[in-house]
């Protein structure tokens, strides 16, 4: 091997870390986890409601491939299962990094790491909560149209008058004229002057305040972007709100406004007049690598061929997904180690069009950032066929595709 040491470091040690560390130290490569999160928040997401209104179906069918590629996060909640012990994410991610700690190819270092050795093989999975340093670090190596840190979670209301939208399946549009929406830019500009700039503050980017203070326009252009509804008219603007559960959630409406400040300008909405925020939409300040332009479909750096991202700084969102990154990545390490051709993930598996979802995406750039998920359009219309006939279908298929995916993985040709 080229690199002057015999071990990878992981850097983070939440779902994607911990999954790629036991992957490896499981082929037998050694591993140096290092991670700090005892001294910090943890950055999982324990609100009862998941802004993104995660696709069920999806995220079974990612559960099912992980178990056939034999993820190690999978093998402990089994485990767990047989026992008559259901784990939710704290305990889950504790229990996989007990298993780090104790695996004897693993070496664990509770520290923070803030720049990168690039004579050794790293492997970044630091999630949304990178430590400042390191992630000011990639911004210096990277730039920032590449690395930027701030995301918006969406609200999500009840309580509205159906009525007045224009439905289409899980959405509702609401068409706006010039006069209405120049409305709803004055009264989220009366609420920007009085809750931020009159504080001297600058609106957080992605933000509807950060939208409306940039341009007039650029809050149409972004969150409410005009599309062709009814009898071929194009309305100047239009309000989106996704069905989640027995909530809606406004697209595109991430906010640092208070509760109180979000309410009016809601209010003052046709439809919207009587509805409940049940949450708030927030700005994060959460940091991520633009992955189109950073990494290649193996997760590894088109820059520095040693370098891999996993997990939510790679841009994947929920825990399955960044299981499902972290054990990618591992696999595509271990190719790199011992100089074998990377090999593709079959894109007619929700693990496979979730990585190529991620490379390919257009949504990523510095004025709107949307994490990936385990997705429903992998799913054809497959008519005729019910619920069931489907799922089991899919599942036969993912399983005959990823054995076909290990065994490349097994034989395959040196570079």
């Amino acid at each position: 091997m080229k690199y002057r040491h015999n071990y990878v470091n992981v850097i983070g040690c939440g779902f994607a870390g911990c999954e790629c560390a036991l992957s490896l130290a499981g082929m037998g490569v050694k591993v140096h986890v290092f991670d700090d999160r005892d001294t910090r928040k943890p950055n999982w997401d324990n609100s009862p409601v998941d802004f993104a209104g995660k696709k069920a179906f999806a995220k079974s069918l990612l559960r099912h491939e992980l178990a056939i590629l034999g993820s190690s996060l999978m093998k402990i909640e089994a485990e767990a299962r047989k026992n008559g012990e259901i784990l939710d994410s704290q305990k889950l991610l504790e229990r996989a990094r007990e298993k780090v700690k104790a695996h004897p190819n693993i070496q664990f270092f509770e520290m923070s790491i803030n720049e990168l050795n690039f004579e050794e093989v790293n492997v970044i999975a630091t999630g949304p909560k990178t430590n400042n340093a390191l992630f000011s670090y990639l911004v210096d190596i990277f730039g920032t149209r590449r690395c930027f840190d701030c995301f918006p979670l969406y609200p999500l209301i009840k309580n509205i008058d159906e009525s007045v939208f224009i439905k289409k399946g899980d959405f509702l549009f609401l068409p706006f004229d010039y006069d209405q929406y120049i409305a709803l830019i004055n009264k989220i500009v009366t609420k920007l002057n009085e809750e931020i700039l009159f504080q001297h503050k600058k609106p957080l980017q992605n933000t509807i305040e950060y939208y409306v203070l940039k341009e007039k326009d650029m809050l149409k252009k972004e969150a409410m972007l005009p599309i062709y509804l009814e009898d071929c008219q194009k309305p100047y603007a239009v309000l989106k709100l996704e069905k989640i559960g027995q909530y809606f959630q406004i697209d595109g409406f991430g906010s640092s406004l208070s509760v109180e400040g979000q309410l009016e300008i809601l209010h003052s909405i046709k439809g919207l007049q009587n509805c409940i925020l049940v949450q708030k939409g927030e700005a994060k300040e959460d940091c991520y690598i633009n992955a189109p332009y950073m990494i290649n479909e193996f997760c590894q750096s088109i820059r520095f061929d040693n370098l891999f991202f996993a997990g939510n700084i790679a841009g994947v969102y929920g825990k399955t997904e960044s299981i499902a990154s972290g054990l990618y990545t591992a696999n595509n390490v271990f190719s790199f180690l011992n100089e074998k051709a990377f090999v593709k993930l079959p894109t007619n598996t929700c693990l496979g069009h979730m990585m190529q979802k991620i490379i390919k995406s257009n949504n990523f750039n510095c004025s709107k950032f949307e994490p990936i998920f385990a997705d429903y359009d992998i799913i054809e219309t497959n008519k005729g066929k019910t619920a069931h006939e489907k799922e089991a279908f899919l599942e036969a298929r993912s399983k005959m595709m990823l054995e076909r995916y290990k065994e490349e993985l097994k034989n395959g040709k040196h570079v």
